[in-house]
């Protein structure tokens, strides 16, 4: 399993944490803000840490794709609390909506050598 140390997917990931936390504080109560912020770091974090891709990818592939995992993992948390699912439900979807993305998106296929 390949670990990206991309700079794309390390912006990406401060992001969507920061965005992700701005989203949870107005959306939450004031009660339930502690329990989000550890939701919102455990998003960002399983997410950064799901294989970008299965299969080979270059390390420019793999942090782009890592990238657009966060960003739809806060996309989707975001949005599935706004919709009025409880905090803990939303990081959920939000971390099987990145779990999706390397069976959307497959790894493109090794061309033979002639």
């Amino acid at each position: 399993m390949h670990r990206t140390r991309s700079r794309v997917a390390w912006v990406a990931s401060l992001v969507a944490l920061f965005a992700l936390l701005r989203a949870l504080r107005r959306l939450v109560e004031v009660e339930d803000r502690p329990l989000a912020l550890g939701v919102a770091v455990c998003v960002v974090v399983v997410a950064a840490l799901l294989p970008a891709a299965r299969g080979p990818v270059t390390a420019e592939q793999a942090g782009w794709r890592t990238a657009l995992q966060v960003g739809l993992a806060a996309a989707v948390t975001a949005a599935a609390a706004l919709a009025g699912a409880g905090v803990v439900a939303a990081g959920a979807l939000g971390i099987v909506a990145a779990a999706l993305v390397p069976l959307a998106w497959p790894a493109p296929r090794q061309r033979a050598e002639p």
